[in-house]
């Protein structure tokens, strides 16, 4: 199976200015991606979708593949994953005459991912029957679903209709629930260019990865925390 990784990485970031060129523990965030790719034995090959040029710059001096420009239309800050994907995706097999049969999306801020954890979520897909594998770490305690509420009219409504916290006291009793980490996204081809359906298929297998392992910078105290945790291992 010829999986293709897709490492999107648009220039603006509203939280942290140029997040994915920031440095962290000495090189730019989307390097961690681009060394992980790299290690990775399963992946066919890998690309960076980007309309920024500097970002085109970071990528090929650490030996990244940025092949075109994406278009503008498709680099703002509401666009969704679907479009930049078959983009990148039809660019690639259009101008490489290569075919690939499924594709892996790197999102370029979870800079603890290894090779390793790409391999996993690829041998899953191909074992599977699943239209898609998502990265998922488990939930537990005080962030289950179970023990949360949302305010209606400033009142605590349970966030799941039916479930009662007399029923779930202890950690104990609660159910196994995953959450999405982001840290690596398979799809089939087929499911991705199927506009009509969702987007990860009706069957989407779990890959569950490590809580460390699996951290996606969104803030600048997360930056500052993977510092620490680069810093500490150090």
């Amino acid at each position: 199976m010829k999986i293709l990784g897709i490492i999107p990485a648009r220039g603006g970031s509203k939280r942290v200015p140029r997040k994915n060129i920031k440095s962290l523990g000495g090189i730019p965030l989307i390097a961690h991606t681009l060394n992980a790719a790299a290690e990775s034995n399963l992946l066919f090959d890998c690309i960076v979708s980007t309309e920024d040029d500097e970002i085109v710059t970071v990528v090929k001096k650490y030996g990244g593949n940025a092949p075109f420009k994406r278009p503008t239309e498709l680099a703002g800050d509401q666009m969704g994953d679907r479009p930049v994907l078959i983009h990148a995706l039809e660019w690639y097999e259009k101008n490489t005459n290569e075919t690939v049969d499924a594709i892996c999306l790197l999102r370029p801020t979870s800079p603890f991912r290894s090779g390793a954890i790409i391999d996993r979520g690829i041998q899953k897909l191909i074992e599977s029957k699943a239209d898609s594998v998502r990265s998922m770490t488990k939930v537990e305690g005080v962030h289950h679903p179970y023990w949360m509420f949302k305010a209606d009219q400033g009142l605590a409504e349970a966030v799941v209709p039916g479930v009662s916290i007399d029923e779930y006291y202890q950690s104990q009793l609660l159910p196994t629930v995953f959450r999405l980490n982001g840290c690596v996204d398979l799809i089939r081809k087929d499911v991705l260019l199927n506009e009509e359906g969702p987007l990860y298929g009706e069957k989407m297998a779990i890959l569950e990865t490590p809580e460390k392992e699996s951290l996606d910078i969104d803030t600048l105290e997360d930056f500052e925390y993977c510092e620490w945790l680069i810093d500490r291992k150090h």
